[in-house]
């Protein structure tokens, strides 16, 4: 099983990669089809403590909650995925 701050990782390189910030969210569910090599209820506990560490945010709409980037920690969250984001622009 992956490690916590690997999940972590995971997560926030998804919401970075398809730029879910401010008014662009997503819901928990797609995350966790996404991310489908990850049991969804350890990416449900990591969203948990990556909102405690405030660098993520929920918005509440019809359908549930939805998860999006804390755009006012970007340079922390670019410093987590830094190596995930150095293997994609790469090319």
């Amino acid at each position: 099983m992956k490690t916590n701050t690997i999940i972590q990782e995971e997560i926030l390189f998804f919401l970075y990669q398809n730029k879910y910030f401010n008014k662009r969210h997503t819901p928990i569910s797609n995350i966790c089809n996404k991310l489908s090599g990850i049991p969804c209820k350890y990416i449900k506990n990591e969203l948990k403590s990556l909102y405690k560490f405030r660098f993520i945010r929920f918005k509440k709409t019809k359908h549930g909650n939805d998860v999006f980037l804390n755009i006012k920690m970007k340079k922390e969250i670019e410093d987590i995925i830094s190596d995930k984001l150095d293997s994609l622009y790469s090319l």
